[in-house]
């Protein structure tokens, strides 16, 4: 069996774990444009000049050991299924038996006049945040408008008013994460990020990139110039289905697998960014491009690649703020759609510094957000991914000291119950 995976993130590194728990022996070959395996949720911090060693996911080690052909430097372009090859930008052809497309996400950008000049910088990619810090450095950058206010925006806005570099955040919604978060933990968020010294202007967009070859300033929807000596697009990401396509595989909002990460292409299976997720908070299918997830559908895609049998059972969107002076979290559904769901609230932020929120549908727990005190939030994710009902102790789901004590008994008494969707044993499945 000769296993072939394109992208080397998140997912190829848990479809090598995934085939190597079952087929110890075959040659698995790792196909990617970039040079090495890196922390995606990490890439933000080289601004602030964290050592590159931490950055990355996976070294030469873990490949060596597990009997991996890493082609690096070299871009899949197509994949043609008759002759079951994959074809690199070279003109070489890498054939394969079974093939992971895990080809992440990609930015998008919009149309915007002027977009393509030198000083437009996305933010997915490590050679593109070390390209920005390089250029901020060359031209002495002292203002950086941003465009967009998701995570990585602010992460990016946060980390570059730390290099003393004025910043603007430019953002079509009424407030940060507009789409991510409830009201209320947006506006701690805006909050916590203006004492950072981090202007926003929303409800308003760049219509047009000004300067001659290099950026200069930007011109808003509203009339207004502003001056930028850098821009940054942090609108959001779109599954890269590019390879994909040349397969004739479906696609919808991403590539559509079944509940095996199998594609519609016999032999080809996806995982990561780049695919459709069961988000089980609502039952839908939808891209939710989370680093966690995409490492348990490569697992998944793994060992059904290596002829196991195993079903993923959906995940849960969970997003986080890490370089805020206080912990931000959230996961599931956070702003309730109607009003067939209860909503619980504990805020006690300005007094005591923590914000607390559940919501719930049907009894049972579909989403909650925690900011400030995250202590024994595993437990409320668990909650969630078990569809354990809630109604006896409700109440306590937003108190700094709910814990196990308030779980029913007979959970207690199996150890949380076996968490099928974690895939800690993949052979129970």
């Amino acid at each position: 069996m000769k296993y072939v995976i394109v992208g080397n993130s998140a997912a190829a590194v848990g479809c090598i774990t995934g085939i190597r728990k079952v087929d110890k022996e075959s040659p698995i070959t790792v196909i990617s444009y970039e040079t090495s395996c890196y922390s995606k949720p990490m890439i933000a911090d080289v601004l602030v000049d964290i050592p590159q060693e931490k950055l990355i996911y996976r070294d030469e080690k873990f490949f060596e050991e597990n009997n991996v052909e890493l082609i690096l430097g070299q871009k899949a372009v197509k994949v043609n299924t008759d002759s079951k090859a994959v074809v690199l930008d070279s003109n070489e052809l890498v054939p394969y038996d079974k093939l992971l497309i895990s080809t992440g996400g990609k930015p998008f950008i919009p149309p915007i006049p002027g977009i393509e000049k030198r000083g437009v910088f996305t933010f997915t990619e490590l050679a593109s945040a070390f390209a920005f810090k390089n250029y901020l450095k060359e031209k002495g950058a002292e203002e950086v408008v941003v465009i967009g206010s998701g995570f990585i925006g602010l992460e990016v806005a946060y980390f570059l008013r730390e290099l003393g570099i004025k910043v603007k955040v430019v953002e079509l919604l009424n407030r940060v994460l507009g789409r991510a978060m409830d009201e209320r933990g947006s506006e701690i968020v805006e909050s916590l990020m203006r004492e950072k010294g981090v202007e926003f202007i929303f409800g308003n967009t760049v219509e047009e990139v000004l300067g001659d070859k290099e950026v200069s300033s930007v011109r808003l929807k509203s009339g207004e110039t502003i001056k930028a000596d850098a821009v940054v697009v942090a609108i959001g990401v779109r599954p890269n289905t590019e390879l994909a396509e040349t397969a004739g595989m479906k696609i919808n909002q991403g590539i559509v697998t079944s509940d095996r990460m199998e594609t519609s292409v016999e032999n080809i299976y996806a995982a990561g960014d780049c695919i459709e997720c069961l988000d089980i908070t609502d039952g839908k299918r939808k891209p939710i491009p989370l680093f966690p997830l995409a490492f348990e559908q490569g697992f998944v895609a793994g060992l059904n690649m290596a002829g196991k049998r195993m079903k993923y059972l959906g995940g849960i969107p969970l997003n986080s703020l890490k370089f805020l002076p206080v912990p931000v979290l959230n996961a599931g559904t956070v702003s309730p759609p109607d009003n067939s769901y209860e909503v619980i609230v504990n805020d006690q932020f300005d007094k005591r510094g923590y914000y607390r929120k559940a919501v719930i549908k049907d009894n049972r727990l579909v989403g909650f957000v925690a900011i400030g005190e995250i202590d024994r939030v595993g437990i409320l994710t668990n909650l969630i991914r078990q569809k354990i009902d809630v109604s006896d102790f409700k109440e306590r789901l937003v108190s700094l000291d709910f814990g196990l004590v308030d779980l029913p008994k007979w959970w207690r008494e199996e150890k949380l119950k076996e968490d099928r969707t974690a895939y800690k044993d993949w052979r129970a499945v």
